[in-house]
């Protein structure tokens, strides 16, 4: 199965953006509505604010990364980092949900941050192999 890597560049930069941004502003403006809607068991105004102001500048990144996607160097750290972010992410979701029995709001999360993760690593490893060929 061919992929077309810049296709997926733009897709994935795009998905990052739009999730990004949604977690981000939602948790920067208004935290005590995430844990009401999704019935999550701990609320931290601080912790969740910051979350937000982490999450709403990483939109604006993802999309002059998408703006640029087409100069691999001016968007390889940006990869890396939504890969590795990502991952991570996605284990401590993982082990979080079953450690402290969260609710299945946070499956969502689990999701979008290990297709976002793979995503990125299959960049990575694609435009390496590019890279190499030449």
């Amino acid at each position: 199965m061919e992929f077309d890597i810049e296709q997926e560049i733009k897709v994935t930069f795009i998905v990052g953006f739009i999730v990004a941004l949604i977690y981000g502003l939602w948790f920067l403006i208004s935290v005590e509505s995430w844990v009401a809607v999704t019935n999550w068991p701990y609320l931290d105004p601080v912790a969740g604010r910051l979350l937000g102001s982490i999450f709403t500048p990483l939109a604006i990144v993802l999309l002059k990364g998408y703006k640029e996607r087409d100069e691999w160097e001016k968007i390889e750290n940006i990869v890396i980092f939504m890969a590795g972010y990502c991952i991570l992410g996605a284990i401590m979701l993982i082990f979080s949900h079953v450690a402290f029995n969260l609710p299945a709001a946070n499956i969502i999360t689990i999701i979008a941050c290990l297709v976002l993760g793979i995503l990125n690593t299959h960049i990575y490893i694609q435009k390496r192999k590019i890279k190499k060929s030449y």
